[in-house]
């Protein structure tokens, strides 16, 4: 009977010691963060409107609606330093939406890709192109990708590994530096010298 209690209390006391470790996942989502971190990419813990809810998905039990906020994890780098850019940054937003707007302007993006309210007029060339042609090798985890004040930034669950890890930070990392028009130009004036 008496190893049966030093058991009981062993127990309660190893208990609750064990169940503030974390999991397997939890652990790897830190390592997934170090390493980006490591990479000069922030990374935080947002919340974001949910640019594709599901109807159903945001009702109580009682069938109040409920906010449509999505809790994700946001990835972010600076664009290129203000010092190197040539004229202001075009703040711009894709999400991934199951069905397109009526009347938006996004054929020319990948399946599944929405430009936030509409495709900025002022987008550099090459920024454009290389949205269009990145965007669809993001995991399928990722929720929006936007510039605001030269921030590029990656909303995402974090339900891949450090495959997908990799894409996100190669496509912060080029969306980073692409150039933009103004630059491209001057460039290609002074090398015709």
């Amino acid at each position: 009977m008496a190893y049966v209690i030093i058991l009981i209390v062993l127990l309660i006391i190893i208990g609750p010691i064990l169940a503030v470790l974390p999991s397997k996942r939890q652990k790897e989502q830190m390592q997934k963060r170090q390493t980006a971190m490591k990479a000069g990419i922030s990374v935080n813990l947002t919340r974001i409107d949910d640019p594709d809810p599901d109807p159903e998905k945001y009702l109580s039990n009682t069938g109040k609606p409920l906010e449509r906020v999505l809790a994700l994890i946001a990835y972010r780098l600076p664009h290129l330093p203000p010092g190197r850019r040539r004229h202001e940054a075009c703040d711009w937003a894709l999400e991934r939406r199951l069905k397109r707007t009526a009347g938006s302007d996004d054929s020319d993006l990948p399946s599944g890709w929405c430009w936030g309210n509409t495709q900025p007029a002022s987008l550099p060339a090459a920024l454009l192109e290389y949205l269009h042609r990145a965007i669809a090798g993001l995991p399928d985890d990722v929720v929006r990708v936007e510039a605001r004040k030269n921030i590029i930034s990656v909303y995402w669950k974090e339900r891949g590994g450090f495959v997908e890890l990799a894409k996100v930070i190669d496509f912060l990392k080029d969306c980073a530096a692409v150039p933009d028009s103004l630059e491209d130009g001057s460039s290609a004036s002074d090398e015709g010298r």
